[in-house]
């Protein structure tokens, strides 16, 4: 990690040529696409790999899209297909949820990097829920209208599997906790002495095991991650890209759920890092993205 980031440190100290900056901000919001697009397949949601790339370069570039598109629309036409393709429901009502579920993960992304990267804002309540809020917009939950849970903490209790999250009376509480740990270790991230591998998969690991939305959790949780990585100096982890990832991602969320559970009657003082196979995962993603980085901007 050292030598890659060495590497690109002198790349840029040296000046970068059109060519080379063009393809660092080309493989930059590339990655941020297949970050979306990883992350919404995770979650059994978003579109084709061609269509997510499509739709967030557009919005990363700051292009308006329209929010609705019509049957006779060549876009429509290929969401369906894409949805057909996996054998999963075709109908208007899941082309145009496919869509939006693309362009609204799209857009926090732009949110978060903007308020956390370019505004220099530590990651905060309000930033989480406005983010989730952009998220979810015109999205349903399950059961759950969108106007009833986007950007606000759930009401009733959920689970994965045999695994309970805190209980809805308890969320804010913890919320309002990991935010004020947060702030203790930002203080030292500041001054060099958190690995921002370890610091960005600590909060993913409390966010997710607080689990504090009806929906929108994961990818949530891989919002904070990547923002949290960007703003300290590290590079993307694109996550769940392939198959074979995705399951090994989703193993080491219930790994980390079982950990929780494990512990949650131990002091502070006595857990063991409960992220740590977390933070292991992401810094494997975050060199391969950091050595595709450096050879793009070297060609």
């Amino acid at each position: 990690m050292a030598t890659l980031a060495n590497e690109l440190s002198k790349a840029f100290k040296t000046g970068l040529t059109p060519r080379q900056e063009a393809a660092f901000v080309n493989h930059i919001l590339h990655s941020l696409a297949w970050m979306v697009y990883g992350s919404n397949k995770i979650e059994k949601a978003g579109s084709s790999a061609d269509i997510t790339l499509k739709l967030c370069l557009a919005i990363f570039c700051g292009k308006e899209i329209p929010e609705e598109i019509e049957e006779q629309d060549p876009e429509y036409m290929s969401l369906k297909e894409s949805l057909i393709s996996q054998n999963l429901p075709a109908d208007t009502s899941a082309v145009l949820r496919s869509r939006r579920e693309v362009v609204q993960h799209a857009k926090p992304v732009v949110f978060m990097i903007d308020q956390l990267c370019i505004r220099g804002q530590d990651l905060s309540e309000q930033i989480i829920l406005d983010a989730h809020r952009i998220l979810t917009y015109k999205v349903d939950a399950e059961t759950t209208p969108w106007k009833e849970y986007s950007g606000v903490y759930r009401d009733h209790e959920v689970s994965a599997g045999l695994h309970a999250f805190p209980h809805p009376s308890l969320v804010p509480y913890k919320m309002k906790s990991m935010f004020h740990e947060l702030k203790c270790d930002l203080k030292e991230a500041t001054n060099g002495t958190i690995d921002p591998i370890a610091l960005a998969s600590k909060y993913t690991h409390i966010f997710v095991n607080i689990h504090p939305f009806i929906d929108g959790n994961g990818r949530m949780s891989r919002l904070n991650l990547n923002s949290t990585l960007l703003k300290f100096g590290a590079f993307l982890a694109c996550i769940g890209v392939d198959e074979d990832d995705r399951s090994i991602y989703m193993e080491i969320a219930i790994n980390g759920g079982a950990l929780e559970y494990l512990y949650e009657d131990s002091e502070e003082d006595e857990k063991p890092k409960l992220y740590k196979e977390l933070a292991s995962y992401v810094l494997g993603h975050v060199k391969k993205s950091l050595t595709e980085l450096v050879s793009a901007v070297a060609q």
